[in-house]
């Protein structure tokens, strides 16, 4: 049974030419978008405008838009230009749709064959692996000690002449301080730290000589247990901000802050004794980073007394034992029912830095908490 989605999506492509605009227009018309226009755009180039308001072959919404973004993504790259996506409902979605020369402008019943002609060549979502471990919901804690971490080597940096996102990196040491208390204040530590430290995907000079420090803080035995599995994912999702680590071409802030986690994780390993269960999940996450480590049987171990599914677990793994078969299977069993897989396995990166990417995206939907 046919779905129309609550939101239609508009698609703003910019091409060099009109004639480029008028072919990419009639694929999309093609493809069953009912409003189609075309216009000039600054310069010489032209402008696309589609609306896609469905039918989709089921309610899936999320799935079936996901599958159009990458047909459109794909026919932009093909055509040389660029392409930025909105949605709302379908009425508002008219009532601003821009101006321009009509190519087509149908009703979601005259576009019906042909939008479902278009999707007929994406297989509906598969079934999602469900999990059944808590490892992402550990058992509670006492909650904050207030044990202060002391941090070694703190004052050793000349802070001030290093910056940060809103200039010098003076204040770094007291939002490092604040993480180090150990106490109710740590989520507004880490607030600030993914402001002024991390931004955005963004570092700065000073953001590779914070990691030393987060990974003191994570090795303290006195640091609240949920703490250090937060600062955990933390970590893995810095270690992937950036590509050029695998490429061993290390030369901006944020490949530096990369390496600098790569390179502390066989002081995180250090844990592995003593650590919990989700712990040494996100351990083995940690060292799909930097394969060659000593701990692949406890890795499997851990893995055995592991109930159920678990896709991040398996292609940390693999990854960390070379096991290109099964990451490959891996990957591609994720793409067929996680629609945020797929772009992350067709980014312009290096495939490890892919494959590390898509880790860190099944880590932070399995193991941590659901809400």
């Amino acid at each position: 049974m046919t779905h129309a989605p609550r939101h239609a999506t508009t698609y703003s492509l910019v091409v060099d030419d009109e004639e480029t605009a008028r072919e990419g227009a009639q694929a999309l018309a093609a493809r069953g978008h009912a409003l189609v226009r075309v216009a000039p755009a600054p310069g010489s180039a032209w402008r696309i405008d589609s609306l896609d308001e469905g039918p989709y072959p089921d309610d899936d919404e999320d799935w079936w838009t996901s599958a159009e973004e990458r047909a459109v993504s794909e026919l932009t790259e093909d055509l040389g230009g660029t392409v930025r996506r909105s949605m709302a409902l379908p009425e508002t979605a008219r009532r601003f749709f821009p101006d321009g020369e009509p190519i087509c402008d149908l009703t979601i019943g005259q576009v019906r064959d042909a939008r479902l002609t278009a999707l007929s060549s994406e297989p509906a979502r598969a079934p999602r692996p469900i999990i059944v471990h808590d490892l992402g919901n550990p058992e509670p804690s006492g909650g904050p000690t207030g044990e202060r971490i002391t941090l070694q080597g703190l004052e050793d940096i000349d802070w001030a002449s290093l910056t940060g996102a809103y200039g010098p990196a003076d204040e770094i040491p007291d939002i490092l301080r604040g993480l180090a208390a150990n106490d109710e204040g740590w989520d507004e530590a880490m607030e600030v730290y993914f402001s002024s430290v991390v931004h955005q995907d963004t570092c700065y000079s000073c953001t590779p000589e914070t990691i030393r420090f987060l990974v003191q803080v994570a090795r303290a035995p006195q640091l609240t247990p949920e703490y250090r599995v937060e600062l955990l994912a933390h970590l893995t999702y810095i270690a992937t901000i950036d590509p050029v680590p695998v490429t061993e071409k290390a030369d901006a802030d944020e490949s530096a802050t990369c390496q600098a986690v790569i390179d502390q994780v066989p002081a995180l390993l250090a844990l592995w004794p003593d650590a919990s269960a989700t712990v040494r999940a996100w351990l083995i996450v940690l060292a799909a980073q930097r394969p060659e480590t000593g701990l692949l049987p406890e890795f499997r171990d851990l893995r055995s007394r592991v109930e159920g599914a678990s896709p991040a677990l398996d292609l940390a793994l693999a990854l960390v034992s070379g096991d290109d078969e099964g990451v490959l299977e891996m990957t591609m069993a994720a793409a067929s029912w996680d629609e945020e897989v797929p772009p992350l396995l067709e980014a312009p990166l290096p495939l490890r830095s892919r494959h590390l990417t898509l880790l860190t995206h099944l880590a932070l939907t399995e193991l941590t908490p659901a809400n």
